[in-house]
């Protein structure tokens, strides 16, 4: 086997931007840290939304972060981190084997595909998050790895009324949330079978910089700066807002815990916010007239969920409470990132 620094895909180097969205400076790659708790980990997905956070977080934390390319993806949301992170490329023939020569300990599981409404009921596409979770679970008995963090969705809930908790009635409405419980079910089994640490987040609706500009504040932010009216529902849609800095704190409590608690959790604030709510607290930052919010001129979809609220008990129970960022705070971070 050749040395392990000679196995990664050769990347284009790109310029490190200011690290306003990770508060401790930025290393290169793992050399340099001073940390006693520094741990190997194998991240997917991390030029995504999330995973491009999470891969920010974990180098100010000092671990090894290798994490999974494609030959097309790009990297608009890893400039921070770009050179701190080693990437292997999942298009190269010889992928498996560099990660393995790795031997993560840890592994966070982010990627999904199909996560657009367009393929969202997308059975064939769906499908391949399933044949994927069983490479990474064969990757990660291979590589012996200690602990195994996956994410599942508000989706697997389906239509729901009140505050869900983990046992929750599962009643997904589509195949994104129905594969979710697929991958869930296959994840579960495999790593007690195997005795491997597991854990499965579920995500309610995270807030932050680098989204998607076709979501919804992303595009309410932008028609705002310009001046546009933006036509809406009537807003009364209650979800689970949890600003991203949030959710890193919660998943490092995961990351860092020491005693196995394997199983399901909500990642979620417990506390609801009205769309019209969170779209008026934009406008008010942004100091622009509310009149360019057309509420009400968009009806509602058909079955849609007016009420989509975790109960974070179980995770606090667990690992601790973590204090959450006011809507304002929040609105604020994301507004200055994205000006």
């Amino acid at each position: 086997m050749i040395p392990y620094q000679e196995n990664w895909t050769t990347v284009k180097k790109r310029k490190v931007l200011p690290q306003s969205r990770f508060p401790i400076a930025i290393g290169t790659g793992h050399k340099g840290n001073t940390q006693s708790n520094t741990m190997r980990i194998f991240l997917t997905g991390a030029t995504g939304f999330i995973g491009s956070h999470i891969a920010g977080y974990l180098v100010t934390k000092g671990h090894r972060v290798v994490a999974t390319r494609r030959i097309n993806s790009k990297f608009a949301n890893c400039d921070v981190f770009f050179d701190s992170v080693e990437w292997v490329n999942t298009d190269d023939a010889s992928w498996i084997e560099k990660l393995v020569t790795f031997k993560p300990e840890i592994i966070i599981h982010t990627a999904w595909d199909g996560v657009g409404a367009g393929n969202r009921d997308n059975a064939e596409v769906q499908q391949t998050n399933i044949d994927f979770m069983q490479l990474l679970l064969a990757i990660a008995k291979k590589c012996d790895v200690k602990k195994f963090i996956s994410f599942g969705s508000q989706a697997e809930y389906g239509i729901f009324a009140g505050d869900a908790t983990e046992s929750y009635p599962l009643n997904p409405v589509d195949n994104y949330g129905k594969v979710k419980l697929d991958v869930l079910n296959l994840f579960q089994h495999f790593c007690i079978h195997n005795n491997i640490e597991w854990y499965w987040l579920r995500i309610f609706s995270i807030l932050g910089t680098n989204e998607n500009p076709t979501w919804l504040l992303p595009q309410v932010i932008k028609k705002l700066r310009a001046g546009e009216e933006i036509e809406l529902t009537k807003g009364e849609q209650r979800y689970d807002y949890l600003f991203v800095s949030d959710f890193l704190e919660r998943l490092n409590l995961v990351i860092e815990n020491e005693t196995n608690t394997s199983g399901i959790y909500n990642i979620c604030s417990g506390r609801g916010i009205e769309i019209k709510e969170l779209i008026e607290a934009v406008a008010c930052q942004l100091k622009v007239s509310t009149h360019l919010l057309k509420f009400g001129a968009i009806p509602y979809r058909a079955n849609q969920n007016m009420n989509i609220v975790g109960c974070p008990d179980k995770f606090e129970m667990t690992f601790g409470k973590v204090a959450l960022e006011s809507l304002e705070t929040s609105i604020g971070k994301i507004l200055e990132d994205s000006d």
